[in-house]
């Protein structure tokens, strides 16, 4: 059964999206407002950042038997429940009003969340007033079955682990020197590789509207193979610009990006720009 429930109001899909709308702006070149909303809005003073390690906690935290599960859930709802409602309420209104007034809202909220099932039912226990007795029941067992999933075998990643552990502003302060990093190791790329990495980083492998931005993308630089191979004076050259453009293939409706599109398309682009300076 699907819990119905808005993303505006989710808490933890809030955060990821800032989060994710950072790295996008970070990589954009652009001044990151998202990351003076994270500082604002999920700081030790305020009742949206207590509700969102509800969330987190809920998402991340592992036991192997129900009852340590169940009683996590009903010690975190418990927890929920002493929130100051009024002031989270006015929190959230704060938040999503200073989004609407910077983003796109149809852009902002459109990308794919990881966990949203998980999210969803979250929600559902902890905020949603008009959730029916079955919903409840069903939004339980989804974060029982979530909470005692089978660990994998395979050693975690120890660096991953630790992160995951550090509170916010932790996080984010180690987020923020992650992203500078990537911008100076990659600062020589041009503006059409850093929009594509901007895009796959804020829309999600499987969201359709990156597979159309791409798709988009492979016919542009198709013609200006095209436009190129009449250009170059060297045959040979241009037969193989002409080649490497009947190889090129729009994704298919069935098929989801992956790395190898992504990066297919920066070889692309780094071919075009190459020409580029080359012939203009």
């Amino acid at each position: 059964m699907k819990v119905k429930h808005s993303k505006y109001k989710n808490t933890g899909i809030l955060f990821e999206l800032l989060t994710r709308q950072l790295t996008s702006d970070t990589i954009a070149g652009n001044t990151p407002k998202s990351l003076s909303f994270l500082k604002k809005h999920f700081n030790s003073k305020t009742e949206l950042l207590k509700e969102y390690k509800i969330y987190h906690t809920l998402v991340t935290q592992k036991y192997n038997k129900d009852s340590q599960a169940t009683m996590l859930i009903d010690t975190l709802l418990e927890a929920h429940g002493k929130l100051n409602k009024s002031q989270l309420r006015r929190e959230k209104y704060n938040l999503i009003k200073e989004i609407k007034d910077t983003y796109n809202v149809n852009d902002f909220f459109k990308a794919k969340i990881t966990d949203y099932k998980i999210m969803a039912s979250i929600f559902n226990l902890l905020e949603n007033k008009k959730a029916t007795a079955l919903s409840i029941v069903n939004s339980k067992v989804t974060l029982l079955e979530h909470i005692t999933e089978k660990q994998l075998k395979v050693k975690k990643d120890v660096v991953l682990e630790n992160f995951s552990k550090q509170d916010s502003d932790t996080r984010l302060l180690t987020y923020k020197v992650i992203l500078e990093k990537f911008n100076n190791k990659y600062s020589g790329l041009e503006e059409n590789q850093k929009t594509l990495l901007k895009e796959y980083v804020n829309s999600v492998t499987n969201s359709p509207s990156l597979k159309s931005y791409i798709n988009q993308e492979i016919k542009t630089v198709k013609k200006d193979l095209s436009r190129y191979s009449k250009k170059v004076k060297d045959k040979a050259v241009a037969i193989k610009l002409n080649e490497t453009k009947g190889m090129i293939k729009p994704l298919c409706k069935k098929s989801s990006v992956n790395d190898d599109n992504v990066i297919n398309l920066l070889n692309y682009y780094e071919l075009i720009n190459e020409l580029k300076t080359i012939h203009e």
